[in-house]
């Protein structure tokens, strides 16, 4: 028989929080039906121990998390999608990311890959966000000297623009210019803190120069969780998402 391995994957991931209690293996399952290309006759015992669960995930997927005022895409060199999530992704970390050395996070960085769908106009449900982001990529902060972080912002300016707060820069050809970090311009002497996914922090899409970190600090946070909860937290404020595109690359 061929079980519904998304649903029960997929409840099983709402479970797990921020703080997740166990960790383990991925697995791998192959389904195979007797000759002629037959499928199993399904087993009415079996469906019967899923469907609770599937009933259950099917409402927790159906949360509405915040309201939205428009339709919301990515594009570059900035786009809505964009600004949103990684403002979102920077607010969740600043909550619960706790410096030995009292160095704040200074900004974010993500990239349009790991966007895989758009959000509505209206509800934003929980099913949206994990339709947006599929991954279970997490939150790592990493301790970055400048010259360094100007390779990563060259990378940006190679790319067109990617998603980023807490960052403003403009871009002339290909070529950065006018960069802020918090508001302040950014010097090559000193050292930053970036947020960003554990998959870009291994060199994902082409992001190497991150793995020359001095230091990488994971938050117990995925991506997805990050999303979700800062959007609670907004719905909580009675605060509409309005994401717009304000000129952080330009």
């Amino acid at each position: 028989m061929r079980f519904p391995l998304l649903v029960i994957l997929l409840f099983f991931s709402f479970l797990v929080s921020c703080n997740p209690k166990f960790t383990g293996n991925s697995t791998g399952a192959m389904y195979y039906s007797p000759g002629n290309g037959n499928i199993l006759a399904e087993d009415s015992s079996v469906l019967k121990e899923i469907i609770p669960y599937q009933v259950k995930m099917n409402v927790a997927m159906s949360e509405t998390l915040a309201w939205s005022l428009k339709p919301i895409e990515k594009g570059q060199p900035e786009s809505r999608l964009g600004n949103l999530v990684s403002d979102l992704c920077f607010e969740a970390a600043n909550r619960k990311y706790v410096a030995a050395d009292n160095h704040g996070i200074d900004f974010c960085v993500l990239n349009n890959g790991g966007l895989r769908s758009s959000l509505p106009e209206g509800a934003i449900t929980r099913k949206n966000v994990f339709e947006l982001m599929p991954f279970e990529n997490e939150l790592v902060v990493l301790t970055l000297p400048g010259k360094v972080v100007g390779k990563v912002l060259q990378y940006i300016s190679q790319k067109g623009g990617v998603p980023v707060s807490n960052l403003r820069m403009k871009l002339s050809n290909s070529e950065l210019a006018h960069v802020y970090i918090g508001g302040s311009p950014f010097e090559i002497t000193n050292e930053y803190k970036i947020l960003t996914s554990d998959y870009l922090a291994n060199g994902g899409d082409g992001m190497d120069m991150l793995k020359e970190n001095l230091k990488s600090e994971l938050i117990n946070c995925k991506v997805r969780d990050a999303i979700i909860e800062s959007l609670i937290a907004r719905n909580r404020n009675n605060e509409k998402i309005n994401p717009e595109t304000d000129g952080r690359i330009q």
